[in-house]
């Protein structure tokens, strides 16, 4: 949970500027005449299962294009109702030939005159890529130790080819059904990178362009823009003279960087960071791992040492110390007594987030379910369960069991001991909270129990939205039956 791989592979010649960069869209709209897997002996309209391949990744499930889900009653034309997305079924509609649910039908069409379905959340991510750009050495003009050509500074802008969704209705019976492949203008993201790094910045949004498989009518509508979330110069072959380096330090549990808090958990992100890997024996961490120290500036202009997780080339794991001041602080990683990279992090009291299975902020979380039973025994389940491939844990239903027995979720993460008011909405539903506070055995680690309410039962994949004094950590989702 806490030794996470590299993120990238290292360029095989040269050096590079690695940027990471993600596609969003926004703004989803179903339109006119859709009828993928309509009309069908398998199925019961309306569907909503959509996945989206993109020039950011292949095919992702339905959340990849969710949004229609209000959680509210909704009724067909013959005026059968049920609660959408807590019934197993979406409220948008992927068969308006269905007499059942052809437009106009204002509790399943929210727009146009009550004919067209808008999506009632915001971005959502379609994948994450990331890309080695070749550039020069960065060369320090002014002797004032800090590069000022070269590197990263290289790099203008970032674009990733043509930019298109195409979008499926997906059944795993019955094969993936195409409804529509929209096509962007180019997005091309502006950089202001210095010759180490790159900070955060995006495109403007974009509508389509055209329309493909069919060229028209238009039946799906979205906007499109990239954001690039950072750039770090990279000389696997160490062919460049040495220069300190930047990093980039991110809550390790969901890699958020818009905060840290102290003793919390943080990873940071950088380019020849240590001559090997070392992972600590275990508790109490130590200061120096693989000849490495990470020193912390606080914003009062105090100094501190943080104990080490793991040590490697381009990661370090830490414990932000307990006494680090709120404010911006500066965090040095230093090897064999010269420092080799520097960076900053933005220090807040409370920081929350909760590690997940697959070690990338989403998805399923590193969580166990414990049952108590009335007779005082209690017994450990497992959340979620993964194949050999990297990424592919996902959640394990949970059968919340006789109304004599009471199933807790255990969740794990990071920046939340602080917090005074401590919530846990899981499927929309407030989770009473028994526990909220330090784990025992591991520095910096956060535990928080909540009892999983009774009327979640069947209701499949739900999302699992922790706050810290209103600080929200990033969302994970489990399975109830």
């Amino acid at each position: 949970m806490l030794l996470l791989p590299a993120l990238w592979a290292l360029a095989a010649h040269g050096q590079v500027c690695r940027i990471s960069a993600a596609g969003l869209n926004r703004s989803r709209r179903v339109i006119g005449n859709v009828n993928a897997e309509c009309p069908h002996p398998l199925h019961t309209a309306p569907f909503g299962n959509w996945g989206v391949t993109s020039n950011f990744g292949q095919r992702l499930d339905g959340r990849q294009f969710e949004g229609w889900c209000r959680e509210h009653r909704a009724c067909d034309n013959q005026g059968n109702c049920t609660i959408n997305c807590r019934d197993n079924w979406y409220e948008w509609n992927s068969c308006t030939d269905d007499p059942l649910f052809k437009p106009p039908n204002c509790t399943l069409y929210n727009d146009k005159d009550c004919t067209q379905q808008v999506t009632a959340t915001g971005v959502n991510v379609l994948g994450t890529v990331s890309a080695d750009i070749p550039v020069s050495c960065p060369v320090d003009r002014n002797a004032d130790t800090v590069p000022d050509e070269g590197g990263c500074r290289d790099v203008a802008t970032f674009s990733r080819g043509t930019n298109f969704m195409t979008l499926y209705e997906l059944d795993p019976l019955t094969g993936d059904e195409l409804v529509q492949t929209l096509y962007y203008p180019q997005a091309a993201v502006r950089l202001a990178c210095d010759s180490l790094s790159c900070p955060p910045t995006g495109s403007d949004w974009v509508r389509p362009s055209s329309f493909d498989s069919p060229v028209s009518p238009q039946r799906v509508d979205a906007e499109f823009a990239i954001v690039v979330n950072f750039g770090t110069f990279v000389d696997p072959s160490g062919t460049c003279r040495l220069v300190t380096s930047s990093v980039r330090s991110v809550l390790a549990a969901s890699f958020s960087d818009a905060a840290v808090a102290p003793a919390s958990i943080v990873s940071a992100f950088g380019a020849g960071l240590a001559d090997t890997t070392e992972a600590a024996a275990g508790a109490p961490l130590p200061l120096t791992l693989a000849g490495v120290q990470v020193r912390i500036t606080d914003a009062g202009g105090g100094i501190h040492q943080a104990p080490l997780y793991f040590v490697s080339p381009n990661q370090v794991n830490f414990v932000m110390p307990d006494g680090v001041a709120g404010g911006q602080a500066v965090v040095a990683l230093s090897r064999a007594g010269a420092v080799r990279a520097t960076g900053v992090a933005q220090v807040a009291d409370v920081a929350p987030g909760i590690f997940t299975a697959n070690a990338d902020g989403r998805g399923v979380p590193a969580a166990i379910a414990v049952r108590a039973r009335p007779d005082g025994t209690q017994s450990v389940e497992s959340v979620f369960q993964c194949g050999s491939a990297t990424g592919s844990c996902v959640p394990v239903p949970l059968l919340l069991g006789p109304p004599n027995e009471q199933l807790f979720l255990v969740l794990f993460g990071t920046g939340i001991r602080r917090g005074q008011a401590v919530r846990v909405l899981i499927g929309g539903l407030e989770a009473a909270l028994s526990y909220s506070g330090p784990q025992p055995s591991y520095p910096g680690l956060d535990q928080v129990n909540v009892l999983l309410p009774r009327s979640l039962a069947g209701r499949g994949d739900v999302d699992v939205r922790l706050s810290a004094d209103g600080k929200e950590a990033n969302i994970v989702r489990i399975n109830v039956r």
